[in-house]
C-alpha cells in the first residue's frame, strides 16, 4: 500500500531514530519524556500490559489489542488512542526483517487537554458531549497529514535536544488539538467535563488501581462516582469493556505475576499479597488469563531472562 512521500519521510525518520538509539526489538524511550519508539522484526506472542492515556502511531506493520474480551486491530497509518488506564493484551501481527513493525507513542496529559479545551471548546463542539452515549476509552483513527507533520517535527526535534524543553510542549499541544478536532475527539472531550460520567468513572478506576489488593466495594465506588450501583456498572463497562471486578482481577493477576518473576514469591505468597484468599482460585484465574499455570509462567520468565 502506497501512502505518499510524507509517510515515507516519517517512516525513515523513525527507523533512523531507532538506529541512533542502538535499539533492538521492543519499546524504547527517547530523549523526549513521554515519547517512545518501537520495532519488532517478527510477530510477537501475547503481551500483557497496562496502558495509560496514550496515542500510538503505527508507521509499518500491524498490531492488535484485546480489552475485556474485545480485540481491535490497527495498522500502518492508523493510530490507537487510549483515554483512561486500561489493562490490555497486545500482539504484533505483521512484521518481518525486511518490513518490521514500526510505531511511536506519545503520552496523553489529560489535564493539559482540559486546559486546551477550555480555550477552543467552540471550535470542537465540546458543549454537545453530555447528550451522547458512552464511548469506549480505546479507539482507532486514521493518521492524517496534520498528525504526520507533528510526528515529523518530533523526530527533527530529537536531533536538537537543547530545544526539547521549549518546543516539544508546543508540538504536543498541537497534537492534542488535532485529536480533539478528530472524528473520535468526543472521547477525550468527555474527560474534560468536571462532572461527566467519564471523569467520574476515571476517579473510580484510580481508586481501584491504588487499592487493588483490598476488598472491592462496588457500592462505595458507585457512591464515589455519584451514581447508582446499576448505573455505575453500565458506565464502567461501556468505558473499559469490563466490569469493576474483572478490572480488579486483571490488576491483581498481573501484579502477582510480576511478584513471582522479580521477587521470587511463590504462587501462594503472591496470591495473598495481591488480595486473594484462596490460592486454588488464584491458580485457576491466573491460568485463564495467561494461558498457563503460575509455575509455568515463572519458568518461562526465567528462561527469557537467561536468554
Amino acid at each position: 500500500m502506497v501512502f505518499g512521500p510524507k509517510y515515507d519521510e516519517i517512516k525513515t525518520a523513525l527507523s533512523s531514530c531507532l538506529a541512533g538509539l542502538g535499539a533492538e526489538n521492543g519499546v524504547h524511550k527517547t530523549a523526549i519524556d513521554g515519547v517512545m519508539v518501537m520495532r519488532e522484526t517478527a510477530p510477537t506472542g501475547l503481551i500483557h500490559m497496562m496502558y495509560r492515556p496514550v496515542l500510538c502511531l503505527v508507521m509499518q506493520g500491524a498490531k492488535q489489542v484485546t480489552v475485556g474480551g474485545k480485540t481491535t486491530g490497527f495498522q500502518a497509518m492508523q493510530s490507537l488512542v487510549v483515554s483512561v488506564d486500561l489493562p490490555v493484551i497486545g500482539k504484533v501481527t505483521r512484521a518481518t526483517c525486511d518490513e518490521p513493525f514500526l510505531a511511536m507513542s506519545i503520552d496523553i496529559d489529560l489535564a493539559e487537554i482540559r486546559d486546551l479545551l477550555a480555550e477552543i471548546e467552540k471550535d470542537v463542539g465540546a458543549g454537545n458531549t453530555s447528550s451522547k452515549t458512552d464511548q469506549p476509552a480505546l479507539y482507532i483513527e486514521n493518521v492524517d497529514d496534520a498528525m504526520l507533520d507533528c510526528a515529523g517535527r518530533i523526530f527533527q526535534l530529537l536531533e536538537r535536544p537543547q530545544a526539547i524543553s521549549v518546543v516539544y510542549p508546543l508540538i504536543r499541544r498541537e497534537i492534542y488539538y488535532w485529536l480533539l478536532c478528530g472524528p473520535q475527539g468526543d472521547v477525550l472531550r468527555r474527560m474534560s467535563l468536571p462532572d461527566g460520567h467519564t471523569r467520574r468513572i476515571a476517579r473510580a478506576i484510580h481508586k481501584i488501581r491504588s487499592a487493588f489488593n483490598e476488598s472491592l466495594r462496588i457500592d462505595q465506588l458507585a457512591e464515589m462516582a455519584g451514581m447508582s450501583v446499576s448505573s455505575f456498572h453500565q458506565h464502567f463497562k461501556s468505558l473499559t469493556g469490563m466490569t469493576p471486578l474483572q478490572y480488579q482481577k486483571e490488576l491483581r493477576l498481573r501484579e502477582a505475576r510480576h511478584l513471582m518473576g522479580t521477587n521470587a514469591l511463590s504462587a501462594t505468597e503472591a496470591a495473598y499479597e495481591v488480595g486473594y484468599e484462596s490460592s486454588s482460585q488464584f491458580s485457576r484465574e491466573f491460568a485463564r488469563l495467561f494461558g498457563m499455570t503460575p509455575r509455568q509462567s515463572v519458568a518461562r520468565m526465567r528462561t527469557t531472562t537467561i536468554n
